[in-house]
């Protein structure tokens, strides 16, 4: 009888621990790959969903791995959409590197930029984020540099698997000025490994 209290109380510890160490809401429940090791390697977006309101225009950007819809609504009832075609890879390497490349409509962007998760800032477990720093942007029209500290978007990761992962953001901007209206958008973004 001591025994199985005993297996019965290092199971449930065991449990604590294992499901403590998750970050992302779906994450697997045990994984025996670290965190990076899963985010290293080749992805391909499955799925895009984005709606981005400004003032009193709202543009709803979908994708499902190879083509888009983007549809803009605008309070005054000049609302307009588009389809095309729109694909996403990008490739994590372990040394926090990462290139990537967007096919929106035959217009090719390369990318290429330094990765890394966050700490756990504020309310955010430690490597529960994921941030994008841009170094070089090229498509058929221009050709961007960055250096020092930039950063493009930081991701919550929703889902870190072996072979899916999915991006969550969520914001929004009430400043206003002359020169800037208010903003607020919400996207999330599926890959599958490649």
């Amino acid at each position: 009888m001591k025994r199985i209290v005993v297996l019965s109380l290092y199971l449930i510890v065991t449990f604590v621990l294992f499901n403590g160490c998750r970050r992302g809401e779906d994450d697997p429940f045990i994984s025996f790959r670290s965190r990076k090791a899963r985010v290293t390697g080749k992805w391909k977006m499955t799925s895009i969903k984005r709606t981005s309101t400004y003032n009193s225009t709202t543009e709803i950007f979908t994708a499902n791995g190879s083509t888009y819809t983007r549809t803009e609504l605008n309070s005054n009832g000049a609302n307009s959409s588009k389809t095309g075609i729109y694909t996403y890879e990008i490739t994590f390497k372990k040394d926090g590197t990462y290139t990537g490349q967007i096919n929106e409509d035959g217009n090719i962007a390369n990318i290429e930029g330094k990765w890394n998760f966050t700490g756990g800032v504020g309310d955010m477990k430690d490597k529960s984020q994921i941030t994008l720093y841009e170094t070089s942007y090229k498509d058929r029209d221009d050709t961007y540099t960055f250096t020092g500290h930039y950063f493009n978007d930081t991701y919550d990761l929703k889902e870190l698997r072996n072979n899916k992962m999915v991006w969550y953001t969520k914001y929004t901007d009430t400043s206003t000025s002359s020169y800037y209206s208010s903003h607020s958008e919400e996207e999330e973004i599926v890959f599958e490994a490649k």
